[in-house]
């Protein structure tokens, strides 16, 4: 610096002595002109030229000169304080002042790192590295002559976020149940704190890392902002928080199927899964006394009448969603009970007419009534009251019938017995009571049945020999061998019973008869005239005649069945009447065999034989 200042010191001195300066000039002699293009090197073609080198300490080069220094004062940055971002580069400030510029520049406290005062021109300028508290900088401006100063209040703070992004702006949430919305990116600055408005439901909270976790306890749809923030700024996010319940799941009612009985207590409890149930319906609607609780969607109550076998529909529903389950019901009548008809068994004759027999019973009356099998013919059944009437008509052997009284409860059934028997034989004749068969001639005794029919005939003891029962109580045939007389009970039989009735028969052979008199007979000497006071008519027959007299045509001597009995008429005419007399009264009492007797004539009567 010392040889610039005698340089300039040299150069005015021989500006003066030169009279550069005007100051001592001839005024008498006019200076030559010199051409200083042709001739530069002349001396009187030198320019000195002052440098800023030539300017002492307290002096500033002014571009031509150097002139005194002058001392710097209000000095400014146009900023009294400044807010900075962690690592993004500031504007640089520019000090301003007044009079010459300082030469040296100093800050105290030192400034945040990154930043620096540029000690030439005092510029401040940098990027911030880390965060700072606010801080009152002195920067101070110095010259050779003077210094000035300034304050400025620097704070660094962190980089403001400039948006967050949650993967979803809403979070869906069970109640009951843990949920989440995961950690949100941050553009920008990081966020140093994480605030809410309004509060999240009860049970989440927002963590440092703006996530939201907890355990949702209220249901509820609700917006949210969310507020990210630090030193530098904040940002905010709307977000929306839904609170459902559980969806319910696995509806149960136990027991179902349902089969209910009209006037029983109901009570049925369903089971399910999930989250709580808001809300029960059931379609269609239940049957009458039978109410489905909104409190536990038991169903409950007294049916009071029949219904039919039905599906029904229950759906529960929360706000997490609904469910439907379906049930089959049916309510059935109270069964019938104790069945019974009074009376219950039938024994009856043909024609017999039993009026109305109306069953009795316990419990629930019966929508239909059946019976199986089929009444006996004549006899009615009521298939809506089951009540039976009818006359008795065809005959037949016990039967029995199940009958049944049916409603939705169940059925009941009880037995009826009927037993159809004719009436007793009855009107039952033949054309008389004692019949006299010939042997070996056909015949035909009818049987005449003005009663109530019959099954079947007998005869004790058996008839004789070649004569046989006919299934309509005739006898017929041809007798082959005689008998006497027999009494034979024929026996009529039916279902209503048996009826015995006595015919006397014998069978008569008269050449046998005849045979068996005249076994070891001859002649016989009579004492008198005969007499032909003998029996006559259809089963007499002779058994001796006359040699003399009358011719051998006559017999004097014959044998007749007469009735039960047997007789032998024989003598001569005075024996005849004392004879007579006696054979009189065994014929009136016997039969009605009739004596021929010739006026004049003797004649003997024998009977017994």
């Amino acid at each position: 610096m010392q040889p610039k200042r005698n340089a300039a010191l040299v150069l005015s001195i021989l500006m003066l002595s030169s009279g550069c300066l005007g100051l001592f000039g001839d005024e008498g002699e006019p200076a030559e002109e010199v051409d200083c293009v042709a001739e530069p090197s002349h001396p009187d073609c030198f320019v000195h030229v002052i440098t800023e080198d030539d300017c002492m300490s307290h002096q500033v080069f002014t571009g031509d000169a150097c002139r005194l220094m002058q001392q710097p004062s209000s000095l400014t940055y146009g900023e009294s304080s400044i807010v900075l971002v962690h690592g993004v580069e500031m504007q640089a400030l520019t000090p301003s002042f007044l009079g010459d510029g300082p030469q040296n520049w100093f800050v105290n406290p030192r400034l945040p790192d990154g930043l620096s005062l540029d000690g030439a021109s005092g510029v401040i300028s940098g990027i911030p590295e880390e965060e700072a508290e606010e801080t009152r900088h002195t920067i101070i401006g110095t010259n050779s002559v003077g210094s000035t100063a300034t304050t400025i209040d620097i704070a660094v703070v962190a980089a403001a976020p400039d948006s967050i992004h949650y993967l979803s702006d809403m979070l869906s949430c069970t109640l009951w149940q843990e949920c989440s919305m995961g950690q949100p990116l941050v553009m920008g600055g990081s966020a140093d704190s994480w605030s809410v408005s309004p509060s999240l439901p009860e049970g989440l909270a927002i963590l440092d890392d703006g996530s939201i976790t907890g355990i949702a306890r209220s249901l509820g749809d609700t917006n949210h902002t969310i507020t990210a923030s630090n030193s530098g700024g904040s940002v905010e996010a709307p977000i929306r928080i839904i609170t459902l319940h559980e969806q319910p799941t696995a509806l149960s009612y136990p027991g179902h199927p349902f089969y209910w009985t009209i006037g029983q207590t109901v009570q049925v409890i369903p089971s399910y899964e999930g989250g709580e149930v808001t809300e029960w319906a059931i379609e269609p609607p239940l049957p009458d006394g039978m109410t489905l609780h909104q409190y536990d969607g038991s169903l409950r109550g007294i049916p009071v009448s029949v219904h039919p076998l039905r599906e029904y529909v229950i759906t529960v529903q929360n706000t997490g969603g609904s469910l439907s389950s379906t049930i089959i019901i049916d309510v059935r009548d109270i069964p019938t009970e104790d069945l019974a008809y009074e009376p219950y068994q039938f024994d009856l004759r043909q024609g017999d007419d039993i009026g109305q027999v109306t069953p009795s019973w316990q419990g629930g009356d019966p929508d239909t009534w059946e019976v199986d099998p089929p009444l006996p013919s004549g006899f009615a059944f009521d298939h809506y009251t089951g009540q039976v009437s009818g006359t008795a008509t065809l005959l037949q052997p016990w039967t029995h019938h199940t009958v049944w009284a049916n409603n939705s409860g169940g059925p009941a059934s009880t037995t009826l017995q009927f037993r159809i028997t004719s009436l007793p034989p009855d009107a039952i004749s033949w054309p008389g009571l004692e019949f006299a068969l010939e042997a070996n001639e056909s015949i035909l005794i009818p049987a005449t049945n003005d009663g109530p029919d019959i099954d079947t005939w007998e005869v004790s003891p058996a008839l004789p020999s070649g004569l046989i029962l006919l299934s309509n109580g005739s006898i017929t045939g041809t007798p082959d061998e005689r008998t006497g007389w027999i009494e034979y009970t024929i026996w009529a039989n039916n279902t209503g019973g048996a009826a015995g009735l006595n015919l006397w028969i014998a069978v008569h052979d008269l050449a046998a008869d005849q045979s068996d008199l005249l076994r070891g007979m001859g002649q016989t000497n009579w004492g008198g005239w005969p007499s032909p006071v003998l029996p006559i008519g259809q089963w007499a027959f002779p058994v001796g005649f006359a040699e003399e007299g009358y011719g051998s045509t006559i017999p004097v001597i014959s044998g007749s069945h007469v009735g039960r009995g047997k007789m032998l008429g024989y003598g001569p005419r005075e024996l005849g009447r004392r004879r007579w007399r006696q054979g009189d009264r065994v014929l009136l009492a016997r039969s009605r065999v009739g004596l021929r007797r010739e006026r004049g004539r003797g004649a003997r009567l024998w009977s017994g034989l």
